[in-house]
């Protein structure tokens, strides 16, 4: 289960920003780029909602606190959801099939096969000569 989080109290210059960006994010997409991409009419509410996000962040950035939280905590949620969704595919795309691919091949990288005729499952390695001038 996913707590909320504790969302920090932003500084005047961070809510400034927030208002900044979204006021001119919200029209962008929304009256630009969301009609042209499905043929339809530009809407108005974009742009009078952006330039009130931009009047509140140059006038009263303190204004616009509860927002930015809201926008945060929106922000964590799908956060959360998208990286478990692609760790979850991952796993089930790449890791899975490679997994079962190197079962049927007999492949064990491990070797965590039993062997009853070892006393030791323990591998010496090669001893190396060391050489001080070249040492790679």
């Amino acid at each position: 289960m996913m707590s909320l989080p504790t969302i920090p109290k932003a500084s005047e210059q961070q809510l400034r920003n927030f208002g900044l960006t979204l006021g001119l994010f919200l029209p962008l997409v929304f009256s630009l780029i969301w009609p042209w991409l499905h043929n339809t009419a530009s809407p108005t509410w974009p742009i009078v909602l952006g330039s009130l996000c931009i009047a509140m962040g140059l006038i009263a950035p303190k204004q616009l606190q509860r927002p930015y939280g809201l926008w945060m905590l929106l922000g964590h949620g799908l956060g959360w959801i998208n990286s478990h969704l692609i760790l979850g595919l991952i796993y089930l795309v790449v890791l899975q099939p490679i997994a079962i691919a190197m079962r049927l091949l007999g492949h064990d990288p491990l070797r965590r096969s039993f062997k009853p005729e070892l006393d030791s499952y323990r591998e010496s390695c090669a001893d190396k000569t060391v050489n001080l001038e070249r040492p790679f």
